[in-house]
């Protein structure tokens, strides 16, 4: 790409949100090397881990559900709400996670954890959480602070990654971790906007999408979360309305929402992530889907992850098909004229909840 298109690029993205998800393979390498050192002491029981989150804080939990859930004995569940399900115990490992450390319901189930005598973890970057779980002799694991959460995803995720390895619910040796690094850090070359921009699959589609509203489905197994993650990070960075929805369950009733109008549904783009290992039923339901929805709208991709086959490569094909997001809803941004780093009316909101306290 020309020194003007850079130029051009920058002009908007004034909040540099594409360096950014660049850095994803370094916060990978960086957090997983901090968490070698970080102490805490393994959970006294074998139960479901909660995980509590809010926003970009939670994506790091709706990721690690998905990849370990085929293979780890103890599920991960994210709790979004201001306290812990029942279940919760003295056997129950409990992680609070949020960016700022200020997000009240995340405290609100620290608070929870606290009073149940959950073993708890804390991942923040400071806050009332941090100081809050010190207070408590609660452990914390601190990560650079200064950044939008949700371009925090590797140090937001990695340490999640490396505690459930830790205490034997997945297995996550240094070499696949490495892999994956390497990995991004190629996609990452390929996605960016210095080399030729022909080159760059994230920048054309996001040309493509331009206007358009898009849909973003996959598979139910290691992509669920991606394509929440995908359709997030166009509603924040490109500020555009888009949504996401899961085979199989969508083929029982939102596929039937394709049969509206024709001007209902001109300006829908639909977007399918594919992996290897999304169950054969519902790669033949996906396949089969695509060719009814693809001609009813204003365009339609499918997007393969990208990685080895198998066990050893679902954590780069995941990280592949994040990255490739990420890159499109930054691009899309500057197609819109948008800095893709503020979130005002995000902020806003906030700012009058916090009022009426």
């Amino acid at each position: 790409m020309s020194q003007e298109d850079l130029l051009r690029h920058y002009r908007v993205d004034a909040g540099r949100m594409l360096d950014r998800v660049a850095q994803l393979p370094d916060q990978i390498e960086q957090a997983w090397r901090m968490m070698k050192s970080f102490k805490a002491p393994p959970p006294r029981g074998k139960g479901p881990v909660i995980i509590c989150g809010m926003g970009g804080s939670a994506i790091g939990a709706r990721l690690l559900r998905d990849l370990i859930r085929q293979e780890s004995p103890v599920p991960v569940v994210l709790e979004s709400t201001y306290a812990l399900p029942a279940f919760a115990g003295r056997t129950t490992p409990v992680i609070c996670v949020s960016y700022s450390g200020n997000t009240e319901e995340v405290l609100s189930c620290l608070h929870n954890a606290l009073m149940r005598s959950c073993p708890t973890v804390v991942l923040t970057s400071g806050g009332a959480l941090a100081a809050e779980a010190d207070l408590a002799g609660v452990p914390v694991i601190r990560i650079p602070a200064g950044m939008p959460p949700r371009s925090a995803l590797g140090y937001l995720f990695t340490p999640l990654l490396a505690l459930v390895s830790r205490w034997g619910f997945y297995p996550a040796p240094d070499d696949e971790i490495d892999a994956a690094v390497r990995k991004c850090r190629k996609l990452a070359e390929t996605h960016s906007i210095d080399g030729d921009a022909g080159g760059s699959r994230a920048l054309q589609l996001a040309k493509r999408l331009y206007g358009k509203t898009p849909l973003i489905y996959s598979g139910d197994g290691l992509l669920a979360a991606a394509a929440h993650r995908w359709k997030c990070q166009f509603n924040e960075n490109a500020k555009s309305m888009a949504f996401a929805n899961n085979f199989p369950e969508l083929v029982h009733n939102e596929i039937m929402g394709w049969t509206t109008p024709e001007r209902l549904r001109s300006e829908y783009f639909l977007v399918v992530l594919r992996d290897p290992e999304d169950h054969p039923r519902v790669q033949r339901g996906m396949e089969a889907a695509y060719r009814m929805m693809e001609p009813l709208a204003s365009g339609a991709v499918l997007v393969e992850s990208e990685g080895e086959r198998g066990r050893t490569g679902r954590l780069a094909r995941l990280l592949s098909i994040i990255l490739f997001g990420d890159f499109t809803s930054v691009f899309l941004a500057v197609e819109y004229g948008k800095d893709p780093t503020p979130i005002e009316m995000i902020d806003r909101l906030k700012d009058e909840l916090r009022m009426e306290e």
